[in-house]
Order: C-alpha cells, then structure tokens, then sequence
C-alpha cells in the first residue's frame, strides 16, 4: 500500500512539475568601454557615445569597446552614438561624472540587450586625480 502511494505521489509531483514551462532567463551581456569623457569630437578610431550619469549626459569617446554574452547569440558592438544610462553606486557615479577629458576611463557594466540601463560593476580612472 505504501509503495503504490509512493508512486502515485512521484507521478503526481512529475505531472506537475512537467506542466510549468522552465523560468525564463533573462540574458545579460558584460560591456568593457574604454575612452575619454567629455570629448564631443571624437577621433575617428573612437566609438562616440553618451552615458548618462547622475542625471547629467556625458559625451564619451570609446577607445574599446568589447562586449561579453552568456548566451549562444553572439554579442553585438552598441553602434555609434548609443545612449546608455549608468546605475550603480553613487561613488562610482560621481566619479565618473567629475573625470576629466585627460582621463582614461574603463567601466565593466552589466547590460541587458535591449535596454539602455548599464549596471556599473567598476569603473577605473587613468591617471586616479
């Protein structure tokens, strides 16, 4: 008796399990830029781009930018003149916000495609002050 409960319990739990499709994951991608803030004209080797941070749009000339999928579909560069709006912590933000065009930046930020919101992980000045 116990044994037949057993089973109808496991074909039960496997019935419902096999019912709900699996969670969607939503993909992510890792973007690398490279550049100077504040450069309006950028060289023509350099990517323009605008990030906005703490509210304020920045020009940025990307030197490199490199992009990293966690899926099959490869990724995809972010073409000329892409805005993209940086969240993250507010040190970081500012820090960003205040480079110089003097300054070599490289921000590592999560992004999810299709969006424009770039989830700051770290960000490294060049020279720091």
């Amino acid at each position: 008796m116990r044994t037949a409960l057993a089973i109808a319990w496991s074909v039960l739990l496997l019935g419902l399990a096999a019912a709900h499709p699996p969670p969607r994951a939503n993909p992510r991608e890792l973007l690398r830029f490279q550049g100077h803030p504040g450069t309006v004209t950028p060289p023509a080797t350099a990517t323009p781009l605008v990030l906005v941070a703490l509210g304020t749009e920045h020009p940025f000339a990307a030197s490199e930018v490199r992009t990293f999928g966690f899926t099959d579909v490869p990724p995809t560069e972010p073409p000329p003149g892409t805005r993209f709006v940086l969240q993250g912590a507010r040190d970081l933000l500012a820090r960003y916000a205040t480079a110089r065009p003097d300054q070599t930046v490289t921000i590592l930020a999560e992004h999810r495609p299709g969006s424009s919101d770039l989830f700051v992980l770290t960000l490294d000045l060049c020279p720091p002050r």
